[in-house]
């Protein structure tokens, strides 16, 4: 099996994302798994424009693997874990200082807002996904 690179993004973690037991908080998890899609989110629309968003998320699940303190930064490494019709997963994994913290699926459909349907993924687009296809 090929090993696939992933898209990498790096956070500072901020006070304010620790709570009252000195570790950040689970909802930021969310929030960074968002945030270090946008490389993958630039294959479908290089603009990022609303205008013409592409994307609507169907479900995500986050794992919380260990606890992750203020003081060092964060790395998200984002794959896709499946490529489907209209559909596709994206699998994360945020690491802290060598230890893998959490991983999150969360599954997109390309979509059309004005018809309010979902569409086949074009092949372009497709071509331009399948390097960061990583079985999971």
């Amino acid at each position: 099996m090929a090993v696939v690179t992933p898209m990498e993004t790096q956070f500072d973690v901020r006070f304010y994302e620790t709570d009252g037991l000195g570790h950040v908080g689970n909802t930021v998890h969310v929030g960074w798994f968002e945030a270090a899609r946008d490389p993958l989110f630039r294959l479908f629309s290089p603009s990022l424009s609303l205008s013409d968003w592409p994307l609507i998320l169907a479900s995500y699940k986050v794992d919380f693997l260990a606890q992750i303190y203020y003081g060092s930064s964060v790395i998200v490494k984002t794959w896709v874990g499946r490529l489907g019709r209209s559909s596709f997963d994206v699998y994360q994994e945020i690491w802290q200082n060598n230890t893998h913290c959490a991983t999150g699926n969360t599954t997109m459909v390309y979509f059309d807002y004005v018809k309010q349907q979902a569409q086949p993924i074009p092949d372009a687009i497709r071509e331009k996904v399948k390097p960061y296809i990583k079985e999971v």
